[in-house]
């Protein structure tokens, strides 16, 4: 990409970085049907997931109304690899695991079977949905949106510069966070599903700092990055035990074999908890220094706090 302007037009600049983003995810499915490598999956859906980010936090300057359509479409390219990601993290701990005292080797090797036609399965689908008239209708769509002549119909936002924008929308995200953070106290909702939401945003924050680090002081930013690294560690190790439990939960459900439901019950499930125990007081440690935070963020993204805080 190429340097941008404090001062260039915020619409331009997007346009142009959406185009890049869709010519990385076009690329990168091109090496998921051709590599069976992980990392080029992981970084097709990264490749997604920062333009459908970038979709959602700079809605507003949306004048036709489509760009919800667009999102909508671009997210499911996410989804049908979840369930895969999700088995490989798994696999990876199964693998992973020290023996224990009493634990049938059996039994693990029968699981690391389970898992492994199940992701064979996941990998098969995901290809299917790649070369599918579906999914080449959505790139093809959002490819004809992302060329279209831009008509400015929201005239107020539209000749903003991409620094006064940029300062509002990762300030805005800032607080939103905050705010989240608060509602882990209250009882409301589950904790896991409190996290997920935290999760999200923490995502969304890095995100925009990547993509508009160019804009600040190469320092402050660095700094801002690696707080950000820390918390999504935390964060993302917490999601995927949680989704391991869920795997573990619905496999046991499923299994006709004693021996592999009495594996997943005595040794994996309870290991499983002790580890998100663990996860829980490392996430509260981090966002307690997060906190403190605030009179930097809002130093360095000053344009527009003021009227965010109105």
């Amino acid at each position: 990409m190429k340097q941008i302007g404090q001062k260039e037009e915020a619409v331009p600049v997007l346009r142009a970085i959406l185009k890049e983003l869709l010519s990385d995810i076009y690329a990168y499915r091109e090496r998921v049907l051709k590599e069976a490598d992980n990392e080029v999956l992981h970084q097709f859906r990264i490749s997604v997931r920062r333009s459908v980010v970038l979709m959602g936090e700079f809605s507003f300057l949306d004048g036709s109304g489509r760009l919800p359509k667009h999102r909508k479409a671009l997210k499911t390219l996410i989804s049908i690899s979840n369930t895969k990601r999700d088995l490989d993290v798994l696999y990876g701990r199964i693998c992973s695991l020290n023996s224990k005292p009493g634990e049938n080797i059996e039994a693990r090797l029968l699981l690391k079977e389970r898992l492994e036609k199940m992701l064979q399965e996941e990998h098969r689908m995901i290809m299917e949905y790649l070369l599918s008239e579906i999914c080449n209708g959505i790139l093809h769509s959002w490819e004809s949106c992302l060329s279209e002549k831009y008509v400015n119909t929201a005239s107020e936002e539209g000749s903003t510069t991409i620094k006064e924008l940029s300062d509002r929308v990762i300030y805005g995200r800032f607080l939103k966070i905050k705010k989240q953070i608060k509602l882990l106290d209250r009882k409301r909702d589950s904790i896991e599903k409190k996290l997920h939401t935290l999760r999200i945003s923490y995502k969304k924050l890095r995100y925009l700092l990547e993509t508009f680090a160019c804009l600040y002081q190469k320092k402050k930013m660095q700094k801002r990055l690696k707080e950000m690294k820390k918390i999504q560690n935390v964060l993302g190790a917490y999601h995927d035990s949680y989704q391991q439990a869920m795997l573990l939960a619905k496999l046991q459900q499923n299994e006709k074999n004693e021996i592999l439901r009495s594996y997943i019950a005595r040794i994996l499930q309870p290991d499983l908890k002790r580890y998100q125990k663990k996860e829980i007081e490392k996430i509260k440690k981090q966002l307690k220094k997060f906190r403190r935070k605030e009179k930097r963020y809002r130093k360095l993204f000053h344009s527009n706090t003021g009227m965010l805080q109105k």
